[in-house]
C-alpha cells in the first residue's frame, strides 16, 4: 500500500494530457486511446479544470495553466444565455443537447467556484466570477437531485459565499433530517452515485461557516456509508449494476473510480476540520482501492499509461481509461498531497 509521502510528488498527468485536444477533454477511450466519436462533456472538463487549480496551488507549476485555459475555455463555450450550461459537444464542437443535466451544471458552477478561490490568472478569474454570478443558481434549489445541490454547495464554499453557503447546507441537513434513520444513516432510500460528494460537500460547509450541525451529519454519514461501502473490511464502492436500496442487498460491481475518489476527497475534508487520524487513514485506504486494496486485488492504474481503467468488474478491470476515471483519480491524488503538505 501506498503511504501519505507517496503523494507528496506531482501526479501522472500523461493521460490527462493525451486525452486533451486544443477544444477540451475528450470523454471516452477505446484502452488507452483517445475516441473522439464521443466528443466533449462539461462534466469531465469541470472535473479537469479544479485538478490543473489544485495542482498548481500545490506544486506552482505555470505549465499546468495551459491546460486549465482549455478546459475553463470549454465552460464558456458551453454557457448558455440565461445562467445554463450545455452539457455535451461533438469531436467538431457542435452542441448535441438543450440544456445539460442538473449534475453537469452543477459540476460546472463547482469548478466557477475553485477557479475564483484560486486561478492565479486574473483575467480568468473575474470571467469565472461573472460566469458564476450569471448562473440561476436559486432554481436547482426547487429540483431533488441531491448531487446538483452538493456540487452547486462545493461552488459556493470555494467562492467564499457564505450566506448562500449556509442556505444550500440547510437544504441538505433537511433531507438528511427527513430520510436518515438509527440503522440508515443516509440523504435518501438508496445509495446510487457520487456518493461520498455529499458528506465531503457538508464538510467543505463547516469549515466556510463553522456550523457544528454540518459536520456532524458529515460525520455520521460518511461514518455509515464508509461501513456499507466495505466487503470483508477492504473498500468496495457501492457497485452500479444495481446500488444499493434500503431493505435490499447491495450490488458489489461494478464499482467505479469516482466513487473511491469521493470518499477520499469526504475523508480528507473530515481531517482538515476535526484533525482526527482516522479520516487521514480512511483516506489512504480508500486511495489505495486504486492500487489493489480491493475485493480482486487488482491494480486500476496503469503505469504505462498513466491512465485509470474505468470500472472493477466481475471478470477484472475495464481496461477503457476515460476522461472521469482520470479527472477523479487526480482530485483524490491532489487531495492527499495537500495532506501531505499539513
Amino acid at each position: 500500500m501506498l503511504d501519505h509521502k507517496d503523494f507528496s510528488h506531482r501526479p501522472p498527468l500523461t493521460h490527462l494530457k493525451r486525452l486533451t485536444t486544443k477544444d477540451g477533454l475528450i470523454q471516452h477511450a477505446d484502452k488507452e486511446v483517445p475516441d473522439p466519436s464521443f466528443g466533449y462533456s462539461i462534466d469531465d472538463n469541470a472535473r479537469a479544470l479544479i485538478v490543473c487549480l489544485w495542482h498548481h496551488a500545490a506544486f506552482k507549476d505555470e505549465s499546468i495553466l495551459r491546460l486549465a485555459e482549455i478546459y475553463f475555455g470549454y465552460l464558456q463555450k458551453a454557457e448558455k444565455e440565461g445562467g445554463s450550461f450545455h452539457n455535451f459537444l461533438s469531436y467538431t464542437e457542435k452542441i448535441l443537447d438543450a440544456e445539460g443535466s442538473e449534475d453537469s451544471i452543477a459540476r460546472a458552477i463547482w469548478a466557477l467556484g475553485e477557479t475564483v478561490r484560486l486561478c492565479p490568472d486574473q483575467a480568468m478569474q473575474q470571467m469565472a466570477r461573472m460566469m458564476l454570478e450569471r448562473c440561476s443558481i436559486e432554481r436547482h434549489l426547487l429540483h431533488h437531485h441531491l448531487r446538483t445541490k452538493a456540487y452547486i454547495l462545493l461552488g459556493l464554499a470555494a467562492a467564499g459565499q457564505e450566506p448562500m453557503v449556509r442556505i444550500w447546507a440547510n437544504a441538505l441537513i433537511d433531507i438528511y433530517a427527513e430520510n436518515s434513520k438509527p440503522t440508515w444513516c443516509w440523504f435518501e432510500s438508496s445509495v446510487r452515485y457520487a456518493n461520498g460528494i455529499l458528506p465531503y460537500a457538508l464538510t467543505q460547509a463547516f469549515l466556510v461557516t463553522k456550523n457544528k450541525k454540518y459536520l456532524e451529519v458529515a460525520e455520521e454519514s460518511f461514518a455509515w456509508l464508509d461501513t456499507v461501502s466495505r466487503v470483508d473490511g477492504l473498500p468496495s464502492p457501492i457497485g452500479q449494476n444495481g446500488w444499493f436500496f434500503e431493505g435490499g442487498k447491495r450490488a458489489q460491481f461494478d464499482q467505479q473510480p469516482l466513487e473511491a475518489a469521493d470518499m477520499v476527497l469526504a475523508a480528507t475534508a473530515l481531517y482538515r476540520a476535526t484533525k482526527k487520524k482516522a479520516y487521514r487513514d480512511l483516506a489512504l485506504e480508500w486511495m489505495n482501492w486504486y492500487y489493489g486494496h480491493n475485493t480482486l486485488k487488482l491494480s486500476l492504474f496503469n503505469r504505462e499509461t498513466g491512465g485509470i481503467y474505468d470500472a472493477l468488474t466481475p471478470g477484472g478491470v475495464n481496461e477503457n481509461q476515460g476522461a472521469e476515471s482520470i479527472v477523479t483519480y487526480l482530485l483524490a491524488y491532489l487531495a492527499l498531497t495537500q495532506l501531505a503538505d499539513e
